[in-house]
């Protein structure tokens, strides 16, 4: 059985008839497809220029592994929190050996930039190394055709470019991943149980503890065949033989981090710690969310119909196993589901984890690049079969051709393309600070800041030894790294990483203490994009002339403004390419301060020519300088210094000029080459990419991208790692179309100390100061925990409503037919929302719930139900309740709703109506022209896992929380506010304020609109310090449109002299205005 197991192929189809038996012997088939040396070359130089010119993608790789490879190195560097012997959930073990592979380095080379690349050729090496032994394990024992579809993944795929020299344990737990696949598969000597186990056991202790779970398929098949084999004993041995090896390289990492940090550690289990088990505010979730199709989106991206192959291998193997029992033996098909086993399970624990990072996949890589060569390898042998009998049989030969090389190349090409398109468009921060290393451009003790370009900083390797890297505030609010303490010698060094230090946290809480004043900068990193807008903490530094100047400049993809096409590949910027795919860009720029240094000829030279070129359009310049070359125009050349000529004719070792005299034209063309050339920044590079992708067709490319166009991106709060091409979410559904989604409310935490008769109501008070008030939607993210707000006036609440619906019925409560799926899911949502968040209320039923205040019992599950469902919901909570439903149209209808305590609008009126006939009804101002389209957009693209609120508030000028007598009776046919009696006393006049939820229903796709009343008299609000004179300048901010739509003219001098002279009975009794930010936050 065993032997069987190794022998074997792949499953395949029918090869068709038999073959004539000859009388001459064929020679056995070559083991290779392609030689092994050349496999390796291939390898090497794939990995080589990811290592040269693939950008950075993850801010966890320079803060967390090249700053302190840097810091061993040179003595100084940045240290994030992980590194404190506090937490210490990174080991110095993986750090240090990277760190010597540099230093052995830094002796053959001259500056610490080469030394950055040569640790990562060395990983392009280690790489190449990994995937040819996998690649011959996998020719020598599935099929060469599986490996030589399985070396085209890993060589030219973009998510194999990226991964193979990234300096991250994930990586390099994909390295070890196929060294110890390549133990479980090679048994040429014998079973290799042990070398597997070490090899995925020295992945998960040095590089990421997770990644063991990869080898449990591949050790559970090496258990199943031990007991087939009757050799568990032999078996144990060799699980115990890996055991060991595993233990003395844990053994080694605990020796290596307490010698760095002077204390027992065990990392492995700190990571697995604080991901798993590091409670309330801790763990990976606090660095951002991403919704279940994360890993879907990014892996397409990635790796393009691979993915697909993948995902399909299962799938694949199930058909033939179930239509073409004869295409495969029983050991065979055991043998592949072992082998695609591992991609599934690390794509379905990974899929279920709220925080997502691409590097996660990383150590499943090569899994997903077996699973596509066997995918497609089954799918080849249908194909291929000759057989008449099969479908494809009868299939010309030339035909299948065509299609199998169709999709090769279209994977290829766009693996390429996507290569390119990444490392032209996101490469300015490893060239910007070139500028520094020329003689007297960086002074000791001179600072480079960052601020919102805090995550692209490549590393201290790419700034000379006498610069330091600082950090200016912006407007992100999480943890920014802190700085080890210099070191002169070892035993310093030892001292620096052993030290604690201090601003550090697990929370990701910002440190005020991480940030300098921006007078300390010398030099300033900073970006500048047409589509964002400058804020106070990050302006527009690039164009402050008076205070800096430009050293260098390089064009950075601006992924808001490019379209779908040129964020995805690369694009020719030729005059002939499309509008819709022409790649826009922004500046990345080193700034350096005016008043501080002198700048020096060849800088201030480069600088204006490169300014030069950066103000020009594609079109007047040909391409930029960051893109090919460069043209530009200088003034005339009689006018430049024989001392700037020479200048400009050798200011950089990267740079040839030719110049050439059009006369009589007043100016010269200076044409810039580099002489080394960089994908995107040559017309060479250009020619032969434009070359490379004549095998397909324009329109097959854009054809199959197509779908992309409308698909939705994550809208969730950026994780520690930063979106390079994040952009605007869209809609791929048809309008009226809903597909139920799988996603489930997180569970409830219970109300802490919540009791019906002394839990007060929130005291929300969303008005703000003048002197303008502007008309927004308002909308904030909402916590699951806060989706219904129950307080000491529910009782009172629950009587009103019981009154009003038995008085009003159906002018108060209604659902459509189409809306009742939506109301019912409603109901069921609240009936397991309210027992989670209110259990000393709510009691779960079988049949529903009880209210244990009331005594009232809900059967949700009879039909029919004894009231409407949206009667039903009312009765639980405070809560008003809407449902809009999308019609093939478009647009959305209220067709279900709950209005009991609206107190200024009635259901009867809305029902049915338009979102949009909803506001222009009801004369919301600037609806029209500020509202309708945003809030026709958000309601499309409202997903089920993003609930947002909102908050308003009203004056009302009587004290009934139903409704609101003063401007008409309820019943009659129009009611507004000229009704209404003017400047009626103070003690008549209530703050009326609604907090209004929103979320989509998963099933029914209906958006639930709760609104929560809070009606409280101005007399008692007035009381909070602050309140009046907001109050008073809020109501003065309203524009004339908004105070008629809020009545001010019936209550204005009342309420403002009231309000005004409350705010001065505070100020004189000492309230310092100044502070209220301090103690009150919006919409408190």
């Amino acid at each position: 059985m065993a032997p069987a197991r190794r022998t074997g192929e792949a499953p395949s189809g029918p090869q068709g008839p038999a073959p004539t038996p000859r009388t001459k012997q064929r020679p056995p088939p070559p083991p290779f497809y392609l030689p092994l040396n050349i496999a390796l070359y291939l390898c090497i130089i794939t990995n080589v220029i990811s290592a040269l010119y693939a950008p950075i993608q993850d801010c966890d790789e320079v803060f967390n592994f090249w700053e302190p490879t840097h810091y061993l190195n040179h003595g100084y560097g940045l240290q994030t929190w992980e590194y404190s012997p506090v937490y210490s959930i990174r080991s110095w073990l993986y750090v240090s050996t990277h760190a010597l592979v540099g230093k052995i380095g830094s002796f053959a080379l001259s500056s610490k930039s080469a030394e950055f690349y040569a640790i990562r050729c060395f990983l392009a090496l280690v790489c190449a190394a990994c995937e040819t032994r996998l690649y011959s394990a996998i020719c020598r024992t599935l099929s060469p055709r599986i490996g030589l579809l399985f070396l085209m993944v890993v060589a030219f795929t973009p998510g194999m470019f990226h991964a193979s020299t990234a300096f991250l344990p994930s990586s390099f737990t994909m390295y070890m991943s196929m060294l110890g696949l390549t133990a479980f598969l090679d048994w040429r000597d014998g079973q290799k149980t042990a070398q597997g186990i070490m090899w995925f056991g020295l992945g998960a202790i040095v590089g990421w503890p997770f990644a063991g779970a990869l080898m449990l398929p591949l050790l559970l098949e090496e258990v199943v065949i031990g007991l087939l084999s009757s050799n568990m004993r032999g078996m144990f041995l060799s699980v115990l033989d890996g055991a060991m090896r595993c233990f003395v390289i844990l053994a080694l990492e605990i020796a290596v981090d307490y010698a760095f940090l002077r204390k027992l550690v065990i990392v492995p289990w700190n990571i697995v710690a604080y991901n798993v088990f590091g409670g309330e505010g801790r763990g990976p979730d606090i660095f951002g969310v991403e919704p279940w199709t994360f890993y879907i989106r990014n892996l397409l991206l990635n790796f393009n119909i691979w993915f697909a192959f993948a995902m399909a291998a299962a799938p694949l193997l199930a058909l033939q196993a179930l239509f073409r029992p004869k295409a495969t033996s029983v050991q065979t098909l055991l043998r592949t589901v072992t082998l695609i086993t591992p991609f599934y399970m690390w794509f379905a624990i990974f899929t279920a984890q709220p925080h997502k990072e691409e590097r996660f996949m990383f150590p499943a890589y090569p899994f997903l690049a077996l699973n596509a060569s066997i995918a497609f390898h089954m799918i080849l042998s249908f194909v291929g079969s000759s057989n008449p009998n099969v479908a494809a049989g009868s299939m010309l030969p030339k035909i299948k051709l065509a299609v199998v090389m169709s999709i090769i190349l279209m994977a290829l090409n766009s693996g390429l393309l996507r290569i390119v398109g990444i490392m032209s468009a996101y490469n300015a921060p490893l060239k910007v600070f070139e500028p520094l290393a020329q003689p007297g451009v960086a002074q000791p003790g001179d600072t480079v800041c960052f601020g919102k370009e805090w995550y692209r900083f490549p590393s201290s390797f790419f700034l000379p030894s006498d610069l330091r890297a600082k950090f200016v505030r912006s407007e992100f609010r999480g943890l920014l790294p802190g700085e080890f303490p210099e070191a002169a010698d070892f035993s310093a060094l030892f001292e620096g990483t052993s030290r604690i230090p201090t601003g550090m946290n697990d929370r990701n809480e910002e440190d005020l203490g991480k940030y300098t004043d921006l007078s300390q900068c010398s030099f300033l990193v900073d970006s500048e994009f047409p589509s964002r807008k400058a804020t106070e903490l990050e302006p527009d530094y690039i164009h402050e002339d008076t205070q800096w100047e430009q050293l260098a400049c390089h064009s950075f993809l601006d992924a808001s403004q490019t379209g779908l096409l040129g964020r995805l590949i690369w694009t020719p910027d030729l005059p002939i390419t499309p509008e819709p795919l022409r790649r826009k860009w922004g500046e990345y720029c080193l700034l350096r301060r005016r008043s501080d240094v002198t700048i020096s000829p060849p800088v201030t030279l480069v600088r204006k020519v490169d300014a030069r070129l950066q103000k020009r359009s594609h079109a007047e310049a040909n391409a930029r300088m960051s893109l090919a070359g460069g043209v530009v125009a200088l003034p005339d050349w009689g006018k430049i210094s024989s001392g700037d000529k020479r200048l400009l004719a050798g200011v950089h070792s990267r740079i040839a000029l030719t110049l050439l005299a059009i006369h009589p034209a007043p100016f010269f063309i200076v044409v810039m080459f580099p002489d080394s050339l960089h994908f995107g920044q040559s017309p060479i590079y250009d020619i032969a990419l434009i070359s490379a992708v004549t095998s397909i067709s324009v329109w097959l490319i854009t054809r199959a991208f197509h779908w992309w166009t409308t698909t939705s991106k994550p809208d969730v709060p950026r994780s520690s790692t930063p979106d390079l091409e994040k952009k605007s979410v869209a809609v791929t559904r048809k309008p009226g179309e809903w597909i139920p989604s799988d996603f489930k409310r997180p569970p409830a935490s219970p109300y802490p100390d919540w009791d019906v008769h002394t839990t007060k109501p929130i005291p929300y008070r969303p008005f703000r100061y003048g002197p303008k008030y502007f008309v927004t939607m308002g909308l904030r993210s909402m916590k699951w925990d806060e989706w219904i707000e129950l307080d000491n006036h529910y009782l009172k609440y629950h009587a009103d409503k019981a009154r009003r619906i038995a008085e009003r019925g159906d002018k108060c409560c209604k659902t459509a037919p189409e809306a009742w799926d939506a109301a019912i899911e409603l109901l069921e949502e609240l009936t397991s929302y309210l027992p989670e968040r209110y259990p000393s209320m709510f009691q779960r039923t079988p049949t529903g719930l009880t209210n244990l205040i009331t005594h009232e019992t809900f059967n949700i599950t009879q039909r029919p139900l004894p009231e409407d469902p949206m009667t039903i919901a009312a009765r639980l909570i405070q809560d008003d309740l809407a449902i809009m439903i999308e019609r093939p149209d478009g647009e959305y209808y209220l067709l279900a709703g709950a209005i009991l305590l609206a107190g200024f609008w009635r259901l009867s009126d809305k029902y049915g109506m338009r979102l949009s006939e909803i506001h222009t009804s009801g004369s919301v101002p600037q609806y029209t022209e500020k509202l309708e389209k945003g809030m026709m957009n958000f309601f499309r693209r409202l997903k089920p896992e993003d609930p947002v609120l909102r908050n308003n508030y009203f004056i009302q000028v009587d004290d009934s929380l139903p409704w609101s007598h003063s401007i008409g009776s309820e019943d009659a046919e129009e009611v507004s506010w000229s009704t209404a009696q003017k400047n009626k006393a103070i003690e008549n006049h209530w703050f009326r304020s609604e907090r209004q939820s929103l979320r989509r229903l998963p099933k029914s796709g209906g958006v639930v609109f709760t609104i929560r009343t809070y009606f409280e008299p101005i007399t008692r609000i007035v009381e909070e310090e602050y309140v009046p004179g907001r109050l008073a300048s809020a109501v003065r901010s309203w524009g004339d449109d908004v105070a008629v739509y809020k009545g001010r003219e019936r209550y204005g001098d009342v309420l403002l002299e009231f309000l005004d002279g409350k705010h001065r009975e505070q100020l004189d009794r000492g309230l310092r205005v100044e502070l209220e930010d301090e103690v009150r936050k919006y919409p408190l």
